[in-house]
């Protein structure tokens, strides 16, 4: 579980950045991606915005692609955990735990 109100991952390219947030429903787990940009004032303080200029699209578009590569990324490797998972508890099914050690038969 995600602490609430915290991506799960960033991304910057100068003053554009990505955030990768995970959901969690009763229905599964999602991802979703916010945009911002870092911009000085004239007064000399610093704001965000979720506009981009011509001049922030390609990093924009990087820092898109680059969430889309981490989001897939982070989905094979829980389906991978869940299927490890899934393996572990079918052995110890088929085969059952016991304390007691059994000579093999010469």
């Amino acid at each position: 579980m995600t602490k609430k109100n915290q991506p799960v991952h960033r991304i910057r390219y100068g003053a554009v950045s990505a955030s990768v947030w995970e959901n969690d429903t009763l229905a599964g787990s999602f991802f979703s991606t916010t945009f911002r940009r870092v911009f000085k004032r004239p007064d000399d303080t610093w704001s965000e915005t979720d506009s981009f200029d011509e001049r922030d699209l390609p990093a924009l578009a990087k820092a898109a692609a680059d969430a889309h590569s981490w989001i897939h990324a982070a989905k094979q490797n829980a389906a991978t955990e869940e299927t490890a998972e899934e393996i572990s508890e079918a052995a110890d099914e088929l085969i059952p735990k016991t304390d007691e050690v059994r000579p093999r038969p010469t």
